[in-house]
């Protein structure tokens, strides 16, 4: 599925987490208004929201609740500081989750083909065994952050769960490219946008927050450890592209005259 599609299926899912988040809210006391300007909607769409008219989607509902779950006390503390509502990015990713969850719920249904070969249909299924696991794993971990009630906690155990979620979606692409056996094909960015992007790593990675940032809570400061480490990971995963961009443009380069002779 191209990125296009992706995106379109991505704003389809929209409606219906607005709705969810419409309903979490009502059922926090907030007004009508309040939920509407917070979603960037008219009053008139929370109504239908709240009585039900709009965003419906049953089969998806319950499977989302942990997703959507943290996007309302998120939105709920906005709203309670005048912080503004949810932006529209942040719901494009809570679709993207909620794809994701389903893609691997179906992709573990499917079973390798007969005829595949053995190393291929043995790769296949060792990969969908880790999907289950990343799967299983991100929904106990949403779960365990609704459940406590220490907010840098739950921050923790959410962004555990949105990893698992990352992961599964890596592992699930790599069994569709496997079955659809075109895995080999790969475009990249440019060298000057691989090396910018390298550049702000870098800068990044000069000043460790775990190190520079005073915080009482232990959790907070294996959070902010969680961002130092995955800057350097970033880092790391940038520069093994631009090498590869670079390995990549000299193997297509065509030869100079000198080398034909």
């Amino acid at each position: 599925m191209s990125r296009d599609k992706d995106m379109r299926s991505e704003e389809r899912l929209i409606p219906v987490i607005r709705a969810r988040l419409a309903r979490k809210l009502a059922s926090r006391g907030f007004r009508v208004k309040e939920i509407a300007d917070a979603l960037n909607v008219t009053q008139a769409a929370v109504s239908q929201y709240i009585k039900l008219k709009r965003g419906g989607d049953s089969e998806r509902q319950a499977s989302m609740d942990g997703l959507v779950d943290p996007l309302a006390e998120k939105l709920a503390l906005r709203i309670r500081s005048g912080l503004g509502g949810i932006a529209t990015v942040e719901l494009l990713e809570a679709a993207r989750q909620v794809m994701v969850m389903d893609a691997g719920s179906i992709t573990l249904r499917k079973r390798p083909e007969e005829q595949d070969e053995p190393k291929r249909r043995e790769s296949l299924e060792l990969l969908r065994r880790r999907l289950q696991l990343e799967l299983k794993a991100a929904e106990r971990y949403l779960d365990l952050a609704n459940r406590s009630s220490d907010d840098y906690t739950k921050l923790l155990l959410r962004m555990i769960a949105s990893d698992s979620i990352k992961h599964g979606d890596v592992v699930s692409q790599i069994i569709s490219w496997l079955e659809a056996g075109n895995e080999s094909g790969f475009e990249l960015p440019s060298q000057a946008l691989l090396e910018s992007m390298l550049s702000m790593e870098d800068s990044a990675n000069e000043v460790s927050l775990r190190k520079s940032i005073e915080v009482g809570h232990p959790i907070a400061r294996i959070l902010l450890e969680w961002i130092d480490t995955d800057e350097v990971k970033h880092g790391k995963m940038v520069g093994r592209v631009l090498a590869l961009s670079k390995q990549t443009g000299r193997a297509a380069r065509p030869q100079s005259r000198g080398a034909e002779r």
